[in-house]
């Protein structure tokens, strides 16, 4: 059997290490062959990394958001083909299926084919935010996503995101290109597994937090330090009631989304959220959707439908980034290259040491 180079989790909180005997796959039909260039970090990589959930057990190569090219296709994949750059988020926690490997598995329908007017480094902080955006949006929610290249005119319709400076919330904020118009507020969340970081560093990221959202594409933003009621307040004053969705982008604001539906005058309110615990009480008249991208590629109901849908929705997404109406978020490039790097750059990651979207190259083209 033929081997490679790649990083490896012996157990739960365990470090990664470089090994060079992981199995090199070959792909199915519809599946193609990937060599990953550039990989980056988001929350959920650290969660695999600290506590095996997601994982098909331990030892685990882990990763997420990736960028590469195609070195071999399935006999039925029609798709791609042998030199394209695709990017994406694997089937996480899947080992054939994860990027900090010298190969890995892909799905043909479940990758975007680079467009011109993206770089690979871009297209690898892309996927796990656009596709979880869109479950949040699009599919949780049902709103309409116009065919690439319509122009759609502002209409006397909000979206509220929650959580609009991370990843997710830019991508949710681009909902822009729907015709709604998008409030959005900011959660400072940083740290190691969910801890919060030092105040200072808080206090001096929460000074260009408003920039940045509006930066995004919103239209107004939205005091997230406020009292859940008083966020509703400000909600109420800038759109008149005239929204029907608030999206979670957080996780950790379902207090302050509660409080904000109830100053909608949509006659069915939509609560989508990131959480996927949901230990609380959702209020009547309000419907509920977890974004669960975290079982994208698994059996079982949600396994599919998460599938279904990410294959469902690639394509348009793929379209708007080509004609620039969905744009990358801002990163930046880990300084070292290689499988040690990528050791290093996590250790950062997960101690709340990074401003922005961290993306490492790994190995070259």
């Amino acid at each position: 059997m033929a081997t490679q180079k790649g990083l490896l989790v012996e157990e739960a909180a365990g470090p990664f290490k470089v090994v060079d005997d992981l199995p090199r796959s070959t792909p199915g039909p519809k599946q193609a062959l990937v060599k990953p260039i550039f990989v980056s970090m988001n929350p959920v990589d650290v969660f695999m990394q600290q506590t095996g959930i997601l994982t098909m057990g331990m030892p685990a190569v882990l990763g997420s958001d990736f960028s590469g090219v195609v070195v071999g296709t399935g006999s039925q994949c029609t798709r791609l083909s042998k030199g394209d750059v695709v990017y994406a988020s694997c089937n996480l926690g899947q080992n054939l299926c994860s990027p900090i490997q010298e190969t890995f598995l892909v799905d043909e329908a479940l990758v975007f084919k680079k467009s011109d007017n993206i770089s690979a480094e871009q297209g690898a902080a892309t996927g796990v935010g656009v596709l979880t955006a869109a479950f949040g949006v699009l599919v949780g929610a049902n709103v309409t996503l116009p065919e690439a290249g319509t122009r759609v005119p502002k209409r006397d319709e909000w979206l509220v995101v929650l959580g609009g400076s991370g990843t997710v919330g830019h991508f949710g904020i681009q909902a822009y290109c729907t015709g709604m118009r998008i409030q959005s507020g900011s959660l400072v969340f940083k740290g190691e597994f969910f801890r919060r970081s030092d105040p200072a560093l808080q206090k001096a990221a929460g000074l260009t937090l408003q920039q940045k959202v509006l930066a995004s594409g919103a239209d107004a933003t939205l005091n997230n330090r406020a009292s859940p009621a008083d966020q509703a307040a400000e909600v109420k004053s800038i759109t008149g009631g005239m929204f029907a969705v608030v999206f979670d982008a957080s996780a950790l604001a379902h207090e302050a989304a509660f409080k904000i539906l109830e100053q909608s005058s949509a006659g069915t309110k939509h609560f989508t959220t990131t959480d996927v615990a949901g230990q609380y009480t959702v209020p009547d008249g309000v419907k509920e959707y977890h974004v669960r991208f975290g079982e994208l590629g698994r059996d079982g109901d949600i396994g599919k439908h998460v599938t279904q849908e990410t294959a469902k929705w690639t394509p348009v997404l793929a379209g708007h980034i080509a004609q620039g109406t969905i744009t990358p978020v801002e990163l930046e490039v880990y300084d070292g290259n290689g499988w040690q790097a990528l050791i290093e750059a996590f250790k950062c990651y997960a101690h709340g040491k990074a401003k922005k979207k961290v993306v490492v190259r790994v190995q070259n083209f």
